[in-house]
């Protein structure tokens, strides 16, 4: 990201010109709230249903539909919650470091993603699924913290704004 003066009809003004898009935060930030809230929110909650029903099929736990419409909003809610907090770590260090470009710098988006699945996994296991036996729990946490996290991470910027 860059911030640069430019001139037109004899103002100075500031422009921001975007590099790092890569997850729907920033994408949010820069670009019209609206149309990306319309994408951002309807995919992530597919994925996180999708996940949940085959987890639901391998694990055999039943009744199915009376444990999707109690937990699904939760696990949607608190997997967006855990892609921010990596997101903003990732933005700030970005930011206040002067380092990198998101997306091309495994070092910076390695362990963001890393941090976004640990705090998926956490939200499941403490908040989500406490009411099911700590195997249950265990292996639906995993499930989520390793199919759910923000791999949108590794695709380079570069791919993007070339």
């Amino acid at each position: 990201m860059g911030l640069f003066l430019t001139e037109g009809r004899g103002v100075l003004k500031r422009s921001v010109k975007v590099y790092d898009a890569l997850f729907p935060l920033w994408l949010l930030f820069f670009f019209d709230f609206q149309q990306m809230w319309i994408f951002v929110l309807p995919g992530n909650f597919i994925i996180d249903s999708l996940v949940l029903l085959i987890a639901m099929s391998l694990i055999k736990l039943r009744p199915k539909w009376d444990f999707y419409k109690k937990h699904i909003l939760q696990i949607f809610f608190l997997g967006l919650l855990s892609d921010i907090i990596s997101s903003v770590l990732l933005f700030a260090v970005m930011l206040f470091l002067h380092i990198g470009r998101l997306g091309d710098e495994p070092y910076l988006t390695i362990p963001a993603l890393i941090v976004s699945g640990t705090l998926i996994f956490i939200f499941n296991y403490f908040i989500t699924f406490k009411a099911l036996d700590k195997r249950e729990r265990m292996t639906l946490s995993l499930i989520f913290a390793i199919f759910t996290a923000p791999y949108t991470f590794l695709v380079p910027s570069s791919w993007l704004y070339s």
